[in-house]
């Protein structure tokens, strides 16, 4: 485990999967995690961690790169999600380098891994910095390919262990959201959230629609949401007073509110139904077999670079 600390936060991350496994705010444990490899890889949960090659779907696991199709593994019915049946969030990363307020991981992805063209050499750098935890993913291939990180850490403000995450307060910064099929793979359709559901323009509680049967499919929330600025996301506790403000260089983001957890063996207790929720900065999925949609294409000898921040306050 390696810890970063500053006054008021330490974070716990461990190099398999470059992963959060705990972020605690005020002395307030925010994040969902692990004792040991094995549980979490019972969990089935992707909990805190690095996420790739792809993030999210790709429909039946096909995409075409330079008049090239791939084929990539199906782990979720007859779709790709989240890198395959063993993505970047399982893999052991390499530390290169670390000081006082930073770690850098890396990991080379080989040429074909889970079907992905070219070998990929990533780095997923970690910077706490007084009230801010500091993402930054770079990469390079060698081959033109397929890259969209991303970190999936499963919140809760009023604590890891101390129930669901319900009565937290989000705000999203989007208007729309992707239309899925029936499997959650975006077709291509926008949907304004205005009157919906789906509309957390304005901050509300999580668990304020979720019963909603338009919901029943996806076991709560599980979307899409096409973000208006880099300021992606708000989020606060009643509880402990905590808040959360995302930001991302990505254009979307997936708003997941755990809906899929069955009861597993946490860190501190065993979780539950909708225990966390996660903010995931990403692409549209399926994004790449989609017309209108900005394609998660690194090229060829180029160096790709993406980040995500955390932002903490106290009310």
């Amino acid at each position: 485990m390696i810890t970063l600390k500053t006054e008021n936060i330490t974070v716990e991350l461990t190099e398999i999967g470059a992963r959060i496994n705990s972020l605690i705010i005020n002395g307030v444990d925010i994040a969902l995690g692990f004792n040991s490899q094995s549980d979490y890889e019972q969990s089935g949960t992707y909990g805190g961690a690095t996420i790739g090659r792809v993030c999210n779907r790709i429909a039946e696991g096909k995409f075409t790169v330079d008049g090239k199709e791939y084929s990539v593994t199906k782990n979720v019915g007859n779709n790709h999600l989240h890198g395959g049946k063993v993505g970047f969030d399982k893999q052991p990363f390499e530390i290169i380098e670390q000081t006082k307020n930073s770690v850098t991981f890396k990991y080379i992805s080989a040429d074909g891994e889970e079907g992905y063209p070219g070998e990929l050499a990533l780095t997923v750098k970690y910077t706490l910095k007084d009230n801010e935890l500091l993402i930054v993913y770079t990469a390079t291939a060698d081959k033109t390919t397929l890259w969209c990180p991303t970190n999936h850490t499963y919140f809760n403000l009023d604590g890891e262990n101390n129930g669901d995450c319900l009565d937290n307060i989000l705000q999203i910064n989007a208007d729309k959201i992707t239309m899925t099929s029936p499997e959650l793979i975006p077709m291509g359709e926008m949907m304004k959230v205005e009157d919906t559901v789906f509309d957390f323009s304005a901050p509300k509680r999580i668990g304020q629609d979720i019963h909603n049967s338009v919901l029943d499919n996806t076991k709560g929330y599980d979307h899409n949401y096409i973000l208006n600025s880099e300021h992606a996301a708000y989020a606060e506790s009643k509880k402990t007073g905590i808040t959360l403000d995302v930001y991302t260089d990505l254009p979307c983001l997936q708003f997941y509110s755990g809906g899929q957890i069955t009861e597993i063996k946490g860190k501190s207790g065993n979780y539950r139904k909708h225990q966390g929720f996660c903010l995931e900065p990403q692409y549209c999925p399926n994004a790449i077999n989609l017309s209108g949609f900005e394609k998660p294409v690194l090229n060829k000898g180029e160096t790709g670079s993406y980040q995500i921040r955390y932002v903490f306050g106290k009310q």
